[in-house]
């Protein structure tokens, strides 16, 4: 049997121990090397969904993007075919192309999208290379200083990785480093840097996350005039933020929208799409809806139906929450915190609930009584 073969043939059964001494035994020099079908190792392990060996051969410097496969699928086609989100992330950190498109014109994300691998279509949609807000740690051509310190950058990167952009969440997630100093305005520029950035790239995708570095910066910019200088007592702006939202049904409506409004790309189709949908007249969704499914990784934008996505939390959009609605015992939350959040929003919608539910249990109650007397010979 050749190197070659016996290469494939041991990914193939997820044996990297034997991958391992065939690297030592044949001393291989390089693993960029193609099959029959023209795919290389790392397709195999993609494909395989092995994260181990996909690990292993990239540091022993497998390209990422290399391969002649017959239909023009790349690792990260293979990776999203597969379905494992741990394999498309490391493919993605290894600078895997994520808008080349296959034979049939699809791009990896698509692919994921076709075989129900949502969770996969998600993390590259919303990947950005690490580098690209890094490079704000450097000063420019025309500046002395650089625009963030190392520290803030691996925060600010963490920060806009995230794939639930529910509001609530997003002030969750804001570290308290935003909010001191003159690292509000800092922070605030870049991500306006980065959105400009990505709308100029011209695809759909990047409208995205063009829009969502928007929407992270307004949110910022929102908490960060919260706070209460004024105040003997120290004043936590995100506390006051979330107290709005909870007092007030309609203050996040209001918020949101104003984002919407706000953002600097006019003729982008994103923008287009959303001003449709809130001109609809009675069809019309409201800001939070439309941002959420346009943007935030709604997974009914991808097609999956209702009753397969998993339940998330009423206040902040997290998924598999513990807690529920006292009242309804519908709605679920995350903790008291994020249902004493909802208490304002849900409150029309929980007497509703609770309507439907004694209805549904009288009309129940009723129809059992009904088979009772027609089994006693009452009609």
């Amino acid at each position: 049997m050749e190197v070659n073969e016996e290469i494939f043939k041991a990914i193939f059964l997820n044996d990297l121990n034997r991958l391992q001494k065939i690297f030592v035994d044949y001393n291989i020099g390089s693993w960029n090397m193609l099959d029959k079908r023209g795919m290389a190792p790392v397709h195999y392990a993609s494909f395989k969904g092995n994260l181990d060996i996909v690990c292993w051969l990239l540091d022993k410097g497998a390209d990422v993007n290399f391969g002649k496969h017959r239909y023009s699928n790349s690792a990260l086609h293979f990776g999203a075919l597969n379905g494992s989100t741990a394999v498309c992330q490391r493919l993605l950190e290894a600078g895997a192309k994520r808008h080349v498109t296959n034979s049939i014109d699809r791009t990896p994300a698509q692919i994921a999208i076709d075989t129900g691998n949502f969770d996969c279509a998600i993390l590259i949609n919303n990947y950005l290379p690490k580098e690209e807000v890094m490079c704000f740690t450097k000063p420019g051509y025309t500046e002395n200083e650089s625009k963030l310190s190392t520290a803030l950058a691996k925060l600010v990167y963490k920060f806009i990785m995230m794939t639930n952009i529910h509001p609530v969440k997003v002030v969750f997630e804001i570290p308290p480093e935003f909010l001191s100093d003159d690292n509000t305005l800092k922070i605030f520029n870049v991500l306006h840097l980065l959105s400009r950035r990505e709308f100029e790239k011209h695809h759909d995708t990047k409208e995205m996350l063009c829009f969502k570095f928007h929407y992270l910066a307004t949110i910022l910019f929102e908490i960060s005039n919260l706070k209460d200088i004024t105040s003997k007592k120290p004043t936590d702006p995100k506390e006051v933020f979330l107290q709005k939202v909870a007092n007030s049904h309609n203050f996040l409506e209001q918020f949101l929208n104003n984002v919407i409004v706000k953002f600097n790309f006019k003729d982008s189709t994103i923008f287009r799409t959303m001003v449709d949908y809130m001109t609809r007249g009675m069809d019309s969704k409201l800001p939070l809806e439309i941002i959420l499914l346009l943007v935030g990784n709604k997974r009914s934008q991808y097609g999956e139906p209702a009753n397969s996505q998993p339940i998330t939390c009423g206040a902040c959009g997290e998924p598999n929450p513990s807690k529920k609605c006292r009242k309804c015992k519908t709605v679920k939350y995350c903790n008291r915190k994020c249902r004493s959040i909802h208490s304002s929003m849900h409150k029309k919608q929980c007497k509703k609930i609770r309507k439907e539910i004694l209805a549904s249990r009288s009309s129940e109650e009723t129809s059992a009584l009904g088979g009772c007397f027609s089994k006693l010979g009452f009609k």
